[in-house]
C-alpha cells in the first residue's frame, strides 16, 4: 500500500471531525465551515466540498455503511471516516478511488490501530464490489420524513421535482449593483436570470455564472459592484408597493444580504436604517459586508425576540427570521437531515416570540415584512395567520410562497400592516 499524503489525510480527518461535531453539538454545517474558513487552513475548500457532497448523498452512504456492517453498531469515528471516504470514491473526481481507500485505511490505523485500518479497508472495498446499484447512476437520497410532508403539502410530482435538485450544485448567482459593470460581466460569461416575475417588480437584476473566476479577478466583490445571493432573496421585497421611508429596522440581519438590498431599494435621504443580530461574531462580519457595500446604518447586537427599542419606534421592520431552511436545501444540504417535528415546533415558537416582540416596536400604519427560507406551512402562511389572529390590530396585506426551482431557492414572505 502506498504511503498517503499528509494533506489528503488532513482533508479526510477534518471532514470526519466536523461531521462528528454536526452530530454531537447541534451545529449547522454553515457554522462549522465558517470557523474552518476563518482558520485559513489550506484544506478548507476541499473539506467544504467533501462535506457538501456527503450531505447531498447522506442517505445512500449511511445506508451502505449499515448494510455492509451487517447492521452492527460502528464506532462514530470509524463510521464517519468510512462515510467521508465513500463520498470521495463515489461523488468526487479529485482523488482516485484507490487513493481514497489508502488514505482512509491509514487514518483508521492512526485512530484504532491495525484493527481500525482493517475495518476501513474491508468496508470500502465491499462498497466497491457491491452490485446492487450502478456506480454511475446512484439515486438521489432525501430524508423520508420531509419528503412525506412535502408530498402531502405540494403533491408527489412537485415533490419529486424539488428533491431531484438536491444532489446538484445550485447555480452561482449574483445581483448587479453597478450598472457600469453590466457589459463587462456579460462579456465574461454572466447570463441574466429570467422567468421570475418578482424580479421585474423590484428592478433588481440577477445573473448566473458558470465560471466564477472573473468575479474574483475583476474585484467586483471587493468593490461591491455585485452581491452574491440567490434570486429568491428579492421575492420578499416584491410585495412592497413602494420603497419604505422613515425609521427602518432589519432585526435578523446577518450576514447582511437583505440589508444591502433594502438600502439599495430606498432613497438614503428618506430613511434611517438600523440593523441588528443576536450574534456578535456574525454582526462583526456583517458590518464589514455593509461597509464594503456602502450601506449607511446603525448596527448593534440585539435579540429580535427581545428587541431593546421603545414602543412605536419603527415605520418598517424586516424580519428575515430563523427557520428550518427547508427551502434552501441545495445551499444547506444538512438542513433536510436536521428536520424533525420537534425542531419545527421549537422553530415556530421562536418565530412567534419574535413577531410578538416586533409588534410592540412598530408604529401605527407601519409595515412588517416577514420572510423565511422555509417552505413549511407552519413557519409561513399559518404563522402569519396565527399572528394576526393574536393581534387584531394587524392585517396581512400580501403573502407569497416560492417553491425551490432549478434556478432559485425556495422562500416565503408576507407583508403585514399595523392598523392601530
Amino acid at each position: 500500500m502506498k504511503k498517503t499524503s499528509g494533506i489528503s489525510q488532513k482533508i479526510l480527518t477534518t471532514a470526519a471531525n466536523l461531521a462528528a461535531s454536526w452530530e454531537n453539538d447541534d451545529l449547522t454545517l454553515d457554522v462549522l465551515l465558517d470557523d474552518l474558513r476563518e482558520s485559513n487552513a489550506p484544506e478548507r475548500a476541499a473539506v467544504s466540498d467533501l462535506l457538501f457532497e456527503y450531505f447531498r448523498h447522506k442517505g445512500f452512504i449511511d445506508g451502505l455503511i449499515t448494510k455492509h456492517a451487517k447492521h452492527e453498531r460502528v464506532r462514530q469515528d470509524m463510521r464517519l471516516i468510512v462515510a467521508c471516504a465513500a463520498t470521495q470514491i463515489f461523488f468526487q473526481t479529485g482523488i482516485a478511488p484507490e487513493s481514497a481507500v489508502n488514505v482512509a485505511v491509514d487514518t483508521g490505523k492512526q485512530l484504532r490501530g491495525p484493527g481500525g485500518g482493517g475495518f476501513v479497508n474491508a468496508m470500502l472495498r465491499s462498497f466497491l464490489r457491491d452490485k446492487s446499484f450502478k456506480h454511475d447512476d446512484i439515486p438521489v437520497s432525501f430524508p423520508v420524513e420531509l419528503k412525506v410532508r412535502w408530498e402531502e403539502c405540494f403533491g408527489r410530482e412537485t415533490t419529486k421535482e424539488m428533491t431531484g435538485f438536491f444532489a446538484s450544485n445550485p447555480p452561482l448567482t449574483f445581483r448587479l449593483r453597478d450598472e457600469s459593470a453590466r457589459a463587462e460581466l456579460e462579456a465574461a460569461g454572466a447570463t441574466p436570470v429570467k422567468g421570475l416575475d418578482f424580479l421585474e417588480s423590484t428592478g433588481f437584476q440577477f445573473y448566473s455564472m458558470k465560471n466564477p473566476s472573473p468575479l474574483f479577478s475583476g474585484n467586483y466583490l471587493e468593490k461591491a459592484r455585485i452581491y452574491i445571493q440567490d434570486p429568491a432573496t428579492v421575492m420578499a421585497f416584491s410585495l412592497l408597493d413602494e420603497a419604505p421611508k422613515g425609521y427602518l429596522l432589519d432585526c435578523c440581519a446577518a450576514p447582511g444580504g437583505k440589508a444591502v438590498m433594502l438600502s439599495d431599494l430606498c432613497d438614503p435621504s428618506t430613511v434611517k436604517l438600523t440593523v441588528c443580530d443576536r450574534s456578535q461574531k456574525r454582526l462583526m462580519q456583517m458590518n464589514r459586508n455593509l461597509q464594503r457595500a456602502g450601506v449607511r446604518c446603525r448596527s448593534l447586537t440585539a435579540d429580535a425576540a427581545e428587541p431593546p427599542f421603545s414602543p412605536n419606534t419603527f415605520d418598517f421592520i424586516l424580519a428575515d427570521v430563523p427557520c428550518t431552511n427547508s427551502g434552501v436545501f441545495r445551499r444547506r444540504p444538512d438542513a433536510p437531515w436536521r428536520f424533525s417535528q420537534c425542531r419545527l415546533i421549537d422553530t415556530v415558537k421562536l418565530q412567534t416570540r419574535i413577531l410578538d416582540s416586533l409588534a410592540r416596536i412598530l408604529k401605527i400604519n407601519g409595515q412588517l415584512l416577514y420572510s423565511t427560507c422555509s417552505i413549511e406551512p407552519e413557519e409561513d402562511q399559518k404563522q402569519v395567520e396565527n399572528f394576526v389572529l393574536a393581534h387584531p390590530n394587524f392585517e396581512i396585506v400580501k403573502s407569497r410562497l416560492l417553491l425551490p426551482g432549478e434556478s432559485h431557492d425556495g422562500a416565503f414572505a408576507a407583508l403585514i400592516r399595523k392598523k392601530s
